[in-house]
């Protein structure tokens, strides 16, 4: 009799569980179907992105702005390039700054006006707005010799602005600077 209660009684726990994991999985259906019936997404496509630029450049068409031979002291060469930036990104800062080698760069006094008008080779109409550098060219290239050091030439506010350099160069009065000779590059550079 008691194999038979213990055995009611295991029957009757296990009737009890299976009846519960029936409840349990009929739940789990239900709430399972109820979710799967109201659903919705939404979406956000097509996105794009692009880079901006930063684009600067002369008038030049490659050419030297300066090829001078024979100069005498009081007798300056005169000549003007015009830069010009017209990336993407504003505003732009220029900068400039150079190289020079030779002796005779030392007994160059260079003056740099920036301003509007003329183009390269050419200075007429040229309205200067300011004086960024008057020095020789040896102080000019060994002082500017990078971006982080360059002159601040102009700022570029819209796309595209142009500013026009002159650039005078004097030979000094002075019997050292004889018989001597130096080289130039300039060079522009535009961060934003």
């Amino acid at each position: 009799m008691l194999i038979y209660r213990h055995r009611n009684l295991v029957l009757g726990i296990v009737r009890l569980t299976a009846v519960a994991a029936s409840l349990l999985m009929l739940t789990v259906l239900i709430v399972t179907n109820s979710r799967a019936a109201f659903s919705d997404t939404t979406d956000n496509t097509t996105n794009t992105f692009t880079s901006g630029s930063v684009v600067i450049t002369d008038d030049d068409t490659g050419s030297a702005l300066f090829t001078a031979s024979a100069m005498t002291p009081g007798t300056p060469v005169v000549d003007c390039i015009t830069v010009t930036y017209s990336g993407t990104l504003t505003p732009a800062d220029i900068r400039m700054y150079g190289t020079s080698s030779g002796t005779l760069a030392g007994y160059l006094n260079t003056t740099i006006e920036v301003g509007t008008g003329g183009s390269f080779g050419n200075c007429t109409g040229f309205t200067p707005s300011s004086t960024i550098y008057s020095g020789t060219l040896t102080n000019f290239s060994t002082t500017h010799t990078n971006w982080a050091t360059g002159l601040a030439t102009f700022t570029a506010a819209a796309n595209p602005t142009s500013r026009t350099l002159r650039f005078t160069v004097d030979v000094q009065n002075n019997p050292a600077a004889q018989g001597q000779s130096a080289t130039a590059d300039f060079t522009w550079e535009a961060q934003d």
